[in-house]
């Protein structure tokens, strides 16, 4: 019978692993500590002291965790010491060490508190991933080691964002690959729960950095959070939502030293109460490419699209408005220039990009069963007085791409004229 448990295609109580524990297991507590948590001596001991109460309660305890405080960013500044264009892994090999620090930190604060602990990297915590450096998946999850730890009663603190591939490479797994390792340990356990605490009270109806009259979301769908996730909500990663989904595992976004009860994160209810706004989020660093040429289109646009996914570009939109025209948003800080130089030249095509875009999305369930939603966001974008390049909705998104100067102005209106600053109670 083979000893590992296959994350992403199985409910981790369908055909269990042999890990000694029943599962879905309430006796096991998985939770991750961002690096914002972590950022000095005097956090780490204030969750080990955290931790250490929830081992007095007789919880198996398995913590998974990010570097400490800007550690990550510091480790990318570092190489680029080295090499202008750092190879990707050796690149990995550095950046991993951010979580490992973290990990054996943790464990150090733990022990000096009584408490039994032990770090261990992705790697020797049975994770095992697939792709390329920096944007790893995980393939399959072996917890054999991480149970036999906490059958001897210590608490297990995993360095996340990391595991080995099939040959035995490091590989990261981008950024917030941290909450998707949580997730997927908690779905390999058999818990039904997975905490995951941060530097702010659960989700909010938007970033309070910039609404102060945000209001708390005490549960949401994961269709719902993944798009809040996706569009620039980055109180969780959209990997974990959707991973936490195809696995049964409810996710708890807690505040890491504050209590409260926080946001969950779980299935929808069967019976839908009709048309709702969420919340509001935003994403900086959008820019728009347009790339022009006389009968771009006219061999089909399914060509030009394939050309487009294969060039590694993802849009967020398009929009072509006549044979000779395609637009479309990309959103991240990446280098852009090259890669559309490249499709340009292979489309024969001119080009252009568009900078200093943001987007702003108005995100909740059955948003286009209320026509009143979408008059709502182009009433409140066009009292801004600015021009809208590209809109895109669905049913539980519509977002609209504006100046990023005005995006904070267009978070705080939407906010209010969906009636989002009072409790959800008093909204229905």
């Amino acid at each position: 019978m083979k000893n590992y448990f296959d994350v992403p295609e199985r409910r981790p109580w369908e055909d269990a692993p042999p890990t000694g524990f029943d599962g879905p297991d309430e006796g096991i507590v998985v939770r991750k500590y961002g690096g914002s948590s972590l950022a000095t001596p005097e956090l780490v001991h204030g969750v080990a002291q955290e931790v250490a109460g929830l081992v007095r309660t007789g919880k198996h305890v398995v913590v998974v965790v990010s570097a400490m405080g800007n550690t990550t960013d510091e480790l990318v500044a570092l190489a680029g010491q080295f090499a202008d264009q750092p190879d990707p892994r050796e690149l990995d090999q550095m950046m991993a060490t951010g979580e490992q620090l973290s990990a054996a930190a943790l464990a150090l604060a733990l022990t000096r508190r009584g408490v039994k602990a032990v770090s261990l990297s992705g790697d020797q915590a049975g994770i095992v991933v697939g792709g390329e450096p920096g944007s790893g998946t995980i393939v399959r999850i072996d917890p054999t080691r991480i149970v036999e730890r906490m059958r001897d009663e210590q608490v297990v603190v995993v360095a996340g964002f990391q595991g080995r591939d099939a040959t035995g490479e490091l590989l990261t797994l981008g950024r917030g690959g941290s909450d998707t390792t949580a997730v997927a340990l908690a779905a390999a356990l058999g818990s039904p729960t997975c905490d995951i605490c941060t530097d702010v009270q659960g989700v909010r109806t938007a970033d309070p950095r910039i609404v102060p009259e945000t209001q708390p979301v005490p549960t949401i769908a994961y269709e719902v959070m993944t798009e809040l996730a996706h569009h620039g909500a980055r109180v969780l990663h959209p990997r974990s939502v959707e991973l936490a989904e195809r696995h049964g595992v409810s996710v708890r976004v807690l505040h890491s030293s504050r209590p409260g009860p926080g946001t969950m994160v779980e299935a929808a209810e069967p019976l839908e109460g009709g048309p709702e706004v969420i919340g509001v989020a935003h994403a900086r660093d959008v820019r728009q490419v347009r790339l022009m040429g006389p009968r771009l289109l006219a061999g089909g646009t399914a060509r030009v699209l394939a050309r487009l996914a294969a060039s590694g570009l993802r849009p967020d939109t398009l929009t072509w408005p006549d044979p000779d025209v395609l637009w479309f948003t990309v959103r991240g800080s990446a280098p852009l220039a090259g890669p559309v130089r490249e499709l340009a030249e292979e489309l024969g095509a001119h080009w252009e990009i568009d900078e200093d875009l943001g987007a702003v999305s108005v995100v909740g369930t059955g948003l286009l069963d209320d026509p009143g939603h979408l008059s709502a966001l182009l009433r409140v974008v066009g009292e801004l007085g600015v021009t809208v390049p590209t809109m895109a909705t669905s049913p539980s998104r519509l977002t609209a791409v504006l100046p990023a100067d005005r995006l904070d102005t267009a978070v705080r209106a939407l906010h209010e004229a969906f009636g989002l600053n009072v409790p959800a109670e008093a909204r229905r």
